[in-house]
């Protein structure tokens, strides 16, 4: 990552969320950090329901309490009309985080401000009407970027590690020719703004007052409409449709198209009852969901939408471009602190946010291509939440809305007890489960836990029984080194994952030592004789002791897991 005399340790590409969030948090970690922003803040942004898993990353940075401050409206769910009636339905953030019941509506134009700002308090030099135009080399080294100031003068800055946060102009996607769109979330968001009106929760047959905050999105002929109280007078409603909709349209057309299919909605339309149209034309952006290939590479980061856009119907955005500058800067830290885990690390970050884009990424697409049932989305939303845990399937579609993914929560149980069922439950509970989900999950387990038998009965695996046995992985079960948070950096481990055709991959965490032990597991060689060939490879006397203890240790481990069978 290093380049000769670099004007700064990092600089950053847009002073949006993600780039603000990363930015505060590189500097407080003593880095020399610059964000150049091509607007003035504040500026007017969509995007303004905010999801729980803001949060953590906010709090990180040091930011959150400026958000808490600002009194932005609290979001405690969300509403929806979207199924195969019109009644609305809600899910509360407080029937999984009863600690954290709460998210926020807000301006995004203050909203950005309160974090750039935050970033300049924290030491970051922001310049502010200056535009990144393209990067300083290649994807196989990246040394900073051509800028054009307000003047129009335009000119290079150096860096040791250059980050993309430039938002859906994806300069690093569009310049190096990364970026795969999604055809099947091709479409486009007209919105505006309105004062007045009704609240959500005279529309609701439970008037619980915690509703007003909620984001409604309903489903309408053309697409979906959101509806968000930004504050008590002010709601943004956007109409998301397909671009061929509007794509003849004229600006004054597109406005009436936009007015018709609002006031034309029963459910928008009576909570702007008495509202007024604030905004003088609809505005248009695309929201052709897009994936870059490459999220990270030497001396650079692509964080935020810049990396990957999603399609809004699970206000995903911020989320994503917040916990993605906090990965970014575990990376970093990570490989500052030990420069041989750099590739590693890495690794992790694009896994890590892949894996989490992927899964809302299917979400999304199963909303517009799924049957209208909320069952159904509920069902899908349990594959994608953590499919091995033990959450009713209402419980996962809440734990997705709130922006936790099976990805984003590392795992730390074993293979075979994760989530409280083995693999075989799992199965179990799969078969069993009604394809309509009119059967309750309860009678699936119960079936499962009656005809489950002891996989490890008589097993007990221990020292000297590991040794003498020939271990075997079984078929479904994969390695390889990788990383875990541990603080605010991370530490590297070995993953053993197993594939399941229904629940989706599980997890077990090894210690990075036991890496050696695991790649000599092949069914022919006893466990003395894989310790035997470390011995013979690291012939230091004083790590002998070690070994014996290394390998009997992993055995034991992967034996427990239900990972080895052992001959």
């Amino acid at each position: 990552m290093n380049i000769a005399q670099p004007d700064h340790d990092v600089l950053i590409l847009g002073g949006g969320p993600a780039g603000s969030t990363l930015g505060a948090m590189l500097a407080n970690d003593g880095l020399t950090v610059a964000i150049v922003e091509q607007s003035l803040m504040p500026r007017p942004h969509v995007g303004e329901s905010l999801i729980p898993g803001v949060l953590a990353p906010l709090e990180e940075s040091g930011a959150l309490a400026s958000v808490q401050s600002a009194g932005f409206t609290k979001k405690y769910g969300a509403t929806y009309v979207w199924g195969r009636t019109r009644t609305p339905w809600t899910i509360k953030f407080n029937e999984v985080y009863p600690d954290q019941a709460f998210s926020y509506q807000v301006e995004r134009s203050q909203f950005d401000k309160i974090l750039l700002d935050h970033a300049a308090e924290s030491g970051v030099t922001v310049h502010q009407e200056t535009t990144a135009l393209s990067p300083i080399g290649n994807p196989t080294a990246v040394s900073g970027a051509r800028l054009r100031d307000r003047d129009g003068r335009e000119f290079d800055m150096k860096a040791a590690l250059t980050i993309d946060a430039t938002g859906q102009n994806a300069l690093f996607g569009r310049h190096f020719r990364t970026r795969n769109f999604n055809e099947g979330l091709r479409h486009i968001a007209l919105y505006g703004y309105w004062s007045g009106g009704c609240a959500l929760p005279d529309l609701l047959p439970s008037n619980d007052p915690e509703d007003a905050g909620n984001i409604l999105i309903v489903t309408v002929p053309d697409g979906w409409i959101w509806h968000i109280p930004i504050t008590p007078d002010i709601r943004s409603v956007g109409l998301v449709t397909d671009p061929s909709v509007a794509a003849k349209l004229t600006a004054t057309d597109r406005t009436d198209y936009y007015l018709s299919q609002v006031r034309t909605c029963p459910e928008v339309s009576a909570l702007l009852t008495g509202a007024q149209w604030k905004s003088q034309n609809v505005s248009v952006i695309s929201d052709w969901s897009y994936t870059c290939s490459n999220f990270a590479g030497p001396g650079y980061f692509l964080v935020g939408d810049a990396a990957c856009f999603i399609d809004p119907i699970l206000s995903t955005g911020v989320s994503l471009a917040v916990n993605a500058a906090s990965r970014a800067a575990r990376v970093v830290r990570t490989s500052h602190a030990s420069p041989w885990l750099n590739d590693l690390a890495l690794d992790w970050y694009q896994s890590e946010y892949r894996n989490v884009a992927d899964d809302l990424t299917n979400m999304a697409s199963h909303w517009y291509t799924g049957n209208a049932d909320t069952n159904d989305w509920f069902w899908r939303a349990k594959t994608l939440a953590d499919p091995a845990q033990n959450f009713s399937i209402r419980q996962a579609f809440v734990h997705l809305s709130s922006g936790i993914t099976s990805t984003t929560k590392e795992s730390g149980n074993n293979l075979q007890n994760s989530g409280g069922y083995s693999p075989r439950q799992l199965d179990l509970i799969y078969q069993n489960l009604d394809v309509t989900l009119t059967g309750e999950i309860k009678t699936a387990v119960s079936q499962a836990e009656a005809s489950i038998t002891d996989a490890g009965k008589g097993l007990n695996p221990n020292s000297s029984t590991v040794l003498s046995r020939r271990p075997q992985l079984q078929e479904s079960i994969s390695y390889r080194p990788y990383m875990i948070t541990s603080g605010p950096s991370l530490e590297p481990i070995t993953r053993v994952t197993r594939a399941h055709p229904n629940a989706g991959p599980q997890h077990g965490d090894l210690p990075i030592a036991a890496l050696p032990v695991v790649e000599k597991i092949d069914g022919e060689h006893t466990g003395l004789a894989i310790l035997n060939t470390l011995r013979s490879e690291y012939k230091d006397p004083n790590l002998a002791p070690h070994l014996h203890d290394l390998v009997t240790t992993t055995l034991v481990s992967l034996a427990k897991m239900g990972a080895i069978d052992i001959d």
